[in-house]
């Protein structure tokens, strides 16, 4: 075992189990806490059992449209026990690795749940003394209060993930990113859809745009959108399902009432404010650029700390915070660049500035565009909805960012992740020669456009 400083995680997820191994690689001595699963939300509640569930769904979708590719078929159905059933299988390979990794680099894995004590994490009565403690609890589905959230027709995101059948009918209070991938998960299984959200739009973070141009696609599909409405009250519960009032004094009724309204911190119960740790009123762990919490002894990274709640940036927190605690220097954390990415149908990736945050920051911008229906490799796929969009500032040309919506929406966001970081030009992303057909070059497509030199497209 090393014989360097003390590291004690608190949370096996994608920040806390990136700091682990990142600390251990760098010659500490490290114990993982994690009071569940190793993987956290995101692998075992979150980003891989949905996008397992959601491959699924988008196959059945696809396969549905077959005869337009002059593929017959027939009539198609869907065993969601086997689903469920695929989709754990996946998780549980994935939470192999990351045991496997933990193993290979002599992270000391311990389950239970762990409350900072002066030093240390005790768990089940085992002090964990630290010289450097990470905390990275993450985050749980947010409920509401007056809402019997323990009542059978009533969900979180985590119930979904359980649930033995298919409703018929599901109400999705909250038309975030979370409910939109839901929606998208459900409707090509047969469940009819309704979506209410507070907002007079959805998909708060994305711009106006290309939310109400989703908007269309689901309520193509059937999903019903009540926008700018708040729950009142549920009028009943039943082994039917629910039925709830909105505002306006309009009734739904449902199978099931998934309530998707965002997530809440983990970081109550622990013993952090006793340790010295900074907890918000909205009980985010409070951090510098660094990392650093109010105790010169802790750090804090992931969901727990507030702002963007992905994954990738918990671990990218999760190393930075490895690498300043037991680094030459202290190196502050950059989120200029960091990728969002939705997974519905069609999906939706952004990075950087989009035109509504640019015009809040008072930011004069040129706009490229170049639409999927003039792809030749989307239509041969059948996927001409969408559009690629890139923003740069009109004085200088950088890049500033990007809007993609439409398939592979999600692997093609990083090329311009990586044009930004690198200080591209517009017209600099455009002189790069992309290989046709393939749908990525919508995005030299939209750089020429904004230009003014597409030869297709000015």
């Amino acid at each position: 075992m090393s014989d360097g400083p003390r590291v004690v995680v608190l949370g096996g997820g994608p920040g806390g189990d990136v700091a682990a191994l990142r600390a251990a690689q760098m010659g500490a001595q490290v114990t993982l806490v994690e009071r569940a699963e190793l993987g956290g939300t995101c692998l075992n509640w979150g980003c891989i059992p949905t996008k397992a569930l959601l491959a699924a769904s988008d196959l059945l979708r696809k396969i549905r449209e077959a005869k337009e590719f002059g593929i017959l078929v027939g009539e198609v159905g869907y065993d969601f026990a086997a689903m469920m059933s695929r989709k754990d299988d996946i998780v549980g390979k994935m939470r192999g690795g990351v045991q496997g990794a933990c193993d290979r680099k002599g992270v000391v894995v311990v389950k239970g749940q762990g409350v900072v004590d002066g030093d240390a994490v005790v768990v089940d009565g085992t002090r964990h003394e630290f010289d450097h403690l990470i905390v990275a609890t993450g985050t749980e589905p947010a409920g509401l209060p007056g809402i019997d959230m323990d009542h059978p027709a009533v969900l979180t995101s985590n119930d979904v993930l359980v649930m033995p059948e298919v409703p018929e009918s599901m109400i999705i209070l909250g038309a975030g990113v979370i409910g939109c991938e839901f929606a998208s998960l459900f409707q090509p299984l047969g469940v009819q859809v309704t979506m209410v959200e507070m907002l007079d739009r959805i998909l708060a973070g994305i711009d106006t745009r290309t939310a109400k141009q989703f908007q269309k696609t689901l309520q193509k599909d059937g999903a019903q959108i009540h926008l700018g409405r708040r729950l009142e009250e549920v009028v009943s519960y039943s082994d039917d399902g629910v039925t709830i009032r909105l505002d306006d004094g309009t009734e739904l009724s449902a199978a099931k009432l998934l309530i998707s309204i965002g997530r809440k911190p983990q970081t109550a119960g622990i013993g952090l404010e006793d340790a010295g740790i900074e907890v918000n009123e909205r009980g985010h762990v409070v951090v510098d650029e660094f990392l650093r919490t109010a105790n010169p002894k802790a750090w804090a990274v992931g969901d727990c700390i507030g702002g963007l709640q992905l994954a990738h940036l918990a671990s990218a927190e999760g190393a930075r915070a490895a690498e300043n605690i037991l680094g030459p220097h202290l190196i502050p954390m950059d989120r200029t660049v960091v990728p969002s990415c939705i997974y519905t149908h069609p999906e939706i990736a952004t990075v950087g500035l989009n035109r509504d945050t640019a015009e809040e920051q008072g930011v004069t911008v040129k706009v490229g565009q170049a639409r999927f229906a003039g792809s030749g490799k989307a239509l041969g796929e059948g996927e001409a909805d969408g559009f690629a969009q890139l923003i740069a500032d009109a004085d200088t040309d950088l890049l500033l960012g990007a809007t993609i919506m439409g398939a592979h929406a999600v692997e093609m966001i990083h090329e311009v992740g990586v044009a930004i970081s690198d200080g591209y030009t517009m017209r600099d992303l455009g002189e790069i020669i992309h290989a046709h057909p393939t749908i990525s070059e919508m995005v030299m497509d939209a750089a020429q456009q904004g230009e003014g030199v597409a030869p297709y497209l000015s």
